[in-house]
């Protein structure tokens, strides 16, 4: 009787052990096995993209690429609660876009790119040339007024550059869109005056500048005559003493008549 009853209890106990493995789920029975992924290169923008895979986790994909769950979640616009999705694209990170070096082939030349050349630079240069009453050279602004009929020219030392113009009684001339370099300034003055400056100068002209230059010319001095005495004409002293002689001869013909009677 007592065996019976064992022999029962263990029928029951089996009974039971069946039923419960009957009712747990087969996730449970079978665990899945996710094998690690190898983190993905960054793309031609430099992101890092993942897509995600059935099994994925947050976590899993965290400790994969190893950035926070946190960091992974504001990548990724991603709520606390919020699962992941098989085929949805993480943003794991931003890294270093590796683009293919070229290779040379064997006997080819290298490219090389030509640098190009900088456009020169212009410049404006002005000129005066101004009425030096005192003759020092120096131009005084408040009381040397600008002098017309000066020929002004503008060249370089090649010849690129030959520009002319002529002076006013206003203000400067200037010449604009000059490129920049050296240039040469000459002035001509005008009929009765000196130059009381050089007529030329050399300066640099640099992109972006103005240049002014003055010049300075005085009138000239008229010139003093001095007079000269007049010289006697010869002949006029020829004729007196012909005349002298004549009346001589008179005087001695009328004194010879005068004794003959």
């Amino acid at each position: 009787m007592l065996m019976r009853r064992w022999r029962w209890a263990l029928l029951l106990l089996a009974l039971a052990a069946v039923a419960t493995l009957a009712r747990q789920p087969a996730a449970a029975r079978v665990p899945a096995v996710l094998t690690p992924f190898p983190t993905p290169t960054p793309g031609a923008d430099g992101v890092i993209r993942y897509k995600v895979q059935p099994g994925d986790t947050l976590w899993r994909v965290a400790a994969i690429a190893k950035v926070s769950v946190d960091e992974l979640r504001a990548l990724n616009n991603l709520r606390p609660d919020q699962p992941l999705q098989p085929g949805q694209i993480l943003i794991l990170g931003v890294g270093v876009s590796e683009k293919p070096t070229p290779t040379l082939q064997p006997g080819a030349p290298p490219t090389v790119t030509p640098t190009p050349t900088p456009e020169p630079g212009v410049g404006t240069l002005c000129v005066l040339l101004y009425d030096d009453e005192n003759g020092n050279g120096l131009y005084e602004e408040d009381t040397e007024r600008p002098l017309a009929g000066g020929a002004v020219s503008v060249t370089t030392r090649v010849g690129s550059v030959s520009l002319t113009a002529t002076t006013n009684a206003k203000d400067f001339v200037c010449f604009d869109d000059l490129k920049e370099g050296k240039y040469i300034v000459t002035i001509g003055v005008p009929k009765d005056y000196n130059p009381t400056t050089a007529p030329n100068v050399t300066l640099t002209l640099r992109p972006g500048d103005t240049t002014y230059v003055t010049f300075g010319a005085q009138r000239a001095a008229p010139a003093t005559t001095t007079a000269t005495p007049k010289r006697k004409s010869p002949l006029l002293g020829i004729v007196g003493f012909v005349f002298l002689l004549g009346g001589v001869g008179l005087w001695v013909f009328a004194a010879r008549r005068m004794r003959g009677r």
